[in-house]
């Protein structure tokens, strides 16, 4: 097939809600750009629902109709993993690329969707699904011994790094929340990005690539951002450092290690210089110790550009996979070791953890502690035992301490 600019381009859209409008707005401005590309179809669930695209945009609800349509790679822009897997696999099957930003369903279903694309001569292709604006998967194909990764650490959602970034300057978390969604950051229904199951996902997609392995997003250590409070940051900061919506993998010889959690940083760490909307991702490796990604990480706009320029590589042949295909069955799961942030309660029971404590600070009556990884193991099981004493002690993951 020739290249992008050389003949009309068309695409197949799956979606037409808000990453999908941007993506139909953003076509129509690329002509400007020396881009011949259009929107052959769009599937959608309601025709007469009002939405902001150009004039004459074909739509219809019936996937029979829009799979007989003719397309040189479609974009998936639904959300929730069906009927986005069945869809996607027969687009697939008949030999026409996908591009995705769909982390629901590249979390279960990338391993299967990229054997049927392989059998068929095509590619499945998911830039968009992780860090939507930085192109680093793209970058990593085209230098396989830099990509020959062992760990990543990111933070992989722009929506839950931006409410921290509010919380910490002292606003409430709903008011974060309801800020991020003026301003388009968040969904009408913000429950996947603050209980960490975005991030979840992200690290279910990116662990094939990144390493080879594919994980079970259930088996996925995962936690939220809803049990924090201007307060928590604060003390955070006090003790050097801040808390950022992590998302990690690695291998260790029992299997692979992963979370996606609110995380203690210190303020040395790359990931703790993000704030609002911006993503980023350590990817160390065996040939190349570290490699860092940043840029922006929500918004309707990034993402579109980003299936836009992933259906333009798609056409012009590019994407294999970085070391062939991860295995369908899940990598064994292994715990996931690091320190602890914790606040702790005005109790004589926390004197129990007193031993375990590297460095803490006290705010008026209210004391936060950081706890090494070396005295994890006691301080969790202190942890359950003071739970099943009625008295409860809120943690949170924290690297390098």
């Amino acid at each position: 097939m020739a290249a992008a600019g050389t003949h009309r381009i068309r695409i197949g859209l799956l979606g037409l809600g808000t990453v999908g409008q941007a993506v139909a707005r953003t076509v129509s401005r690329t002509a400007g750009d020396g881009l011949d590309v259009t929107v052959g179809c769009a599937l959608v669930r309601d025709i007469t629902r009002a939405r902001r695209v150009p004039p004459g945009l074909r739509l219809t609800t019936n996937p029979e109709a829009f799979l007989r349509g003719r397309y040189d790679v479609v974009i998936d822009a639904l959300a929730g993993r069906e009927p986005a897997a069945t869809l996607v696999a027969r687009v697939l099957g008949r030999g026409v690329p996908v591009v995705s930003a769909n982390k629901s369903m590249l979390a279960t279903d990338a391993p299967r969707l990229r054997r049927i694309a392989a059998r068929a001569g095509t590619v499945l292709r998911v830039e968009a699904a992780a860090i939507a604006g930085v192109p680093f998967i793209g970058t990593l194909e085209r230098r396989p011994l830099a990509a020959r990764a062992d760990r990543f650490t990111g933070v992989l959602n722009g929506t839950s790094n931006y409410v921290l970034t509010r919380m910490a300057a002292g606003v409430t978390l709903d008011g974060a929340v309801s800020e991020a969604q003026s301003r388009g950051y968040a969904e009408p229904d913000p429950h996947a990005d603050l209980s960490g199951a975005d991030a979840r996902d992200k690290v279910a997609v990116l662990a094939p690539v990144l390493l080879g392995a594919a994980l079970s997003p259930g088996a996925i250590d995962t936690s939220g951002i809803t049990g924090l409070t201007p307060a928590d940051l604060d003390a955070a900061s006090r003790l050097g450092g801040a808390i950022r919506p992590i998302g990690h993998a690695a291998k260790s010889a029992h299997g692979i290690a992963a979370f996606a959690a609110p995380c203690w940083l210190p303020a040395s760490h790359p990931l703790a210089t993000l704030h609002g909307i911006d993503n980023g991702i350590a990817i160390e490796g065996r040939y190349v110790p570290r490699l860092w990604f940043a840029g922006p990480g929500a918004g309707a706009t990034i993402t579109a550009a980003t299936l836009l320029d992933d259906a333009l590589e798609a056409v012009s042949g590019g994407s294999m996979p970085l070391w062939g295909e991860a295995t369908e069955s899940a990598a064994p799961q292994a715990p996931a070791a690091t320190g602890w942030f914790i606040r702790l309660p005005a109790t004589r029971e926390a004197s129990r953890l007193e031993a375990l404590i590297a460095t803490s600070v006290s705010i008026d009556d209210t004391r936060w502690a950081l706890v090494p990884a070396s005295s994890a193991p006691a301080l969790l099981n202190e942890v359950s035992a003071l739970r099943d004493a009625g008295v409860q002690v809120p943690h949170w993951r924290a690297l390098d301490v």
